[in-house]
This record gives C-alpha cells, structure tokens and sequence, in this order.
C-alpha cells in the first residue's frame, strides 16, 4: 500500500467534507498506528482545503486537528519518549498538541487492559468538549478488528460482540468516537510511515502475554493463520454481516428502552414475556452503558439470566457483577447499583 492508497482508504470509511469544517482530536500514543491516522487526517485535511481555495475560492475552514497523548506513567523513560515524538510531530504538522500524565501517586490506581483504555478514552472525551471539537478519532486496525471478535468470542459474548469493533459511537451528548482505518492492515501502515520517512514508538508492553489481547495477537493468531491463511479476511466479511445485524437490533432496543423503563428509587424495567431475548438484551446492554456500569464481567450467561428474570420466567432476588441489584415484583424488575447513583437514560 502506498501513501495515496492509504489516503483513499481513509477518505472512503470517513469522507473528508463530514469533518474538515470542524474540531477533530486524534488520539496519539506515539505507536504506528496512532501516527499513521494523525499524519493521514493532517494530509487530507490540508489536500481538501486546497481544493476548496482552488476550486471555490473559499476562506479557509474553522475547523482544526489536535493531537492528543495520555501518557499512562508506566513504562519509565520510554513513555517519555512516546510523548516526546507526538509533540515533536505535532510541532511539525502545526497543530495543537495536548499532554496529560497519569498520576501515579494513588495506590489504588489500576494498570489492566479496561481501566487502561477508559483513562485514555475519558481524556479524549474531556479535551474535545473543552475545545469544541466534534470529533475523537482513535486508530484501530482491521487486526485490532479481529483480534476484539476473538477477545468476546471467548468470553462469552453475544452476536453484538462478534460484530467487531464499531466504526463509530457516541461519546457523549456532542462527541463522535470515530475509527477511519478498520479497513487497513497493521503492516500496511508501517509500510507507509517508512515510504514517507515518518518514524514511530514501539511500545514493548505490547509484546506482553500477561495481557490477554496480546496473548491473542502473538499467540494464538499466528496459530490460526498457519491453519487458516485467510482467517483475517473471512473473520472480516462475517463482523460486517454481524454490524448489519447489530445495528437493526440495537434501532428495536432503543424503542424498547423508551417504552419499558422508568426511572424512580431504582431502574424499573417491565415484565415483558412477548419480546424476543436479543432486543431486551441489547436494551439492557445499553442501559448498563448509560449507567456507566461495569461491562467487563457480564458474560452471556448472566444477559441471559437477567432476559429471563424480565420475561417472567424467574422471580428470584439475586445480584450481578459489579454489585448490581436485581429484585422482581409481579409488574416490573428492579434494577439497582450499590456503587453508582441512577443517571438519566439519554447520557
């Protein structure tokens, strides 16, 4: 892949008109990847808007790019030096770069995988609300794709996790979480940072097996691929499919949301004994996430538990991961958290 290839794949998951009139943050750690989609958006921010001046004489956009860098404090003088390019090349690119450094003073600060990625998303979120931009852009990979579908496949997770990665979602009431380059090997990235002549950082960390991602990715996949060389592409074609699936059910859960949940002391949902398990299930999944509930333990067994306990089928008083409060009455199921307040439901 060349750097005009690249820039095409880019442009047609994510068309340059949607986006260079506004704010754009573009989440860089310094790593290929993150470089890669800072480096692309930059190029054909700068390609539109000379168009634009040719073509239309028209001023320049007040739209803008910033780079954006959590560094997570873990790794000593190498996160340092992850920092340092990302200014440095923000410098270059002449944009704004924002830095953030995880304090470290907390013992009770956590260092997994989940904990991780909610710091750094949070951060985005916070930076692009305070400077009005409309858009977070992260650069996931169509391996990152893969390897997510094989992470829920083994815990447990149902058809809306083997969709894959979405290449889009809400972060917040104003904020679009956006992955323009789910569609593009990792390889191939690093083949076009080294035709243009673009340095990255490589994060040792991520060589890790401690971490279960990247036992997945060093581990388990080259195995797959000895047995199956297409196994990436096919895995591909079957999320799509699933995204198809996924977005028609989620469009039902949502209509199911408004009209089976009220608010009070507690979440009150419905007894509901007539609609199918997928639509209540990504209406609950949905709920867990306005909550701002912990997701990460809630496997399939226990989404299944809960449809039946809402469709009628069991009474029982129990409790789910993250201390989370189930207890039926004849008319609806309450749902109560021990941990967090109730938020309301369009968060």
């Amino acid at each position: 892949m060349n750097i005009d290839q690249f820039l095409s794949e880019i442009a047609t998951a994510w068309p340059v008109s949607r986006w260079t009139a506004v704010g754009v943050v573009v989440g860089c750690s310094g790593g290929a990847d993150s470089v890669a989609l800072l480096r692309g958006l930059c190029e054909l921010r700068k390609q539109e808007l000379e168009r634009l001046e040719r073509v239309e004489s028209v001023p320049p956009s007040p739209g803008f790019i910033v780079a954006a860098h959590y560094n997570h404090a873990l790794r000593g003088r190498d996160a340092d030096a992850d920092e340092a390019l990302v200014r440095e090349l923000a410098e270059r690119l002449g944009i704004e770069c924002v830095v953030e450094t995880r304090s470290t003073q907390k013992g009770e600060l956590s260092s997994d995988e989940e904990s991780l990625r909610n710091e750094r998303l949070a951060f985005l979120k916070r930076h692009a609300e305070r400077l009005g931009a409309r858009y977070v852009a992260v650069g996931h990979t169509a391996n990152d794709n893969v390897e997510t579908v094989l992470h829920h496949l083994f815990r447990g997770s149902g058809p809306a996790g083997l969709a894959g990665i979405a290449p889009h979602r809400s972060l917040g009431k104003d904020v679009v979480l956006i992955r323009p380059m789910l569609s593009i090997q990792r390889s191939d990235l690093r083949g076009v940072l080294e035709s243009i002549g673009q340095s990255w950082r490589e994060d040792l960390s991520n060589r890790c097996t401690d971490y279960r991602r990247n036992w997945i990715r060093h581990k388990l996949l080259p195995r797959i691929l000895e047995a199956f060389p297409n196994a990436e592409s096919a895995m591909a074609r079957a999320t799509e499919s699933q995204r198809d699936w996924r977005d028609l059910v989620h469009q039902f859960a949502a209509d199911w949301l408004d009209e089976n949940v009220r608010l009070d002391h507690a979440i009150e949902v419905k007894v509901d004994r007539t609609t199918r398990s997928a639509i209540v299930i990504a209406a609950m999944q949905r709920l867990w996430k306005t909550q701002n509930w912990p997701l990460r333990d809630m496997t399939m067994l226990h989404w299944k538990r809960l449809y039946r306990t809402i469709s009628g089928q069991s009474d029982k008083r129990y409790q789910l991961p993250g201390r989370i409060e189930v207890v039926c009455s004849l008319e609806y199921v309450s749902l109560r958290s021990k941990l967090h307040p109730i938020l309301p439901l369009d968060v």
